[in-house]
């Protein structure tokens, strides 16, 4: 067999290695199968700040209930201090990493109105 021969068989194999590597990441990427560490970051940030907001609501339910509070009362702008305070109070009693404390007491604020 000689060079040509060869060289005449692997030339679809590089042209395919060669396409394949430049469309697998694009397709990739473009399909949501890869994703950046960036994007894997902040949709796990995202899933706790949700999670921790949800916590937070509905202690906020709770407490409104033991208090004999309607949680309509809080709604708007004009009660939004009311709304902040009682988020405020709820926070202290649940754990949340301070990095995300901001997120998810605008979070849960916004819930409740």
């Amino acid at each position: 067999m000689t060079f040509d021969q060869i060289l005449e068989r692997t030339k679809p194999y590089a042209i395919g290695l060669v396409v394949g590597l430049f469309a697998a990441p694009i397709i990739g990427f473009n399909a949501g199968w890869l994703t950046t560490t960036t994007a894997s970051t902040l949709a796990a940030e995202t899933a706790s700040v949700d999670a921790l907001a949800g916590i937070c609501s509905s202690a906020a339910g709770r407490m409104a209930t033991a208090n004999s509070t309607d949680l309509a009362t809080l709604k708007g702008y004009d009660n939004r201090a009311r709304r902040d305070e009682l988020v405020a109070t709820i926070m202290a009693d649940i754990q949340v990493p301070a990095d995300i404390l901001g997120k998810v007491s605008t979070t849960c604020s916004r819930s409740l109105s």
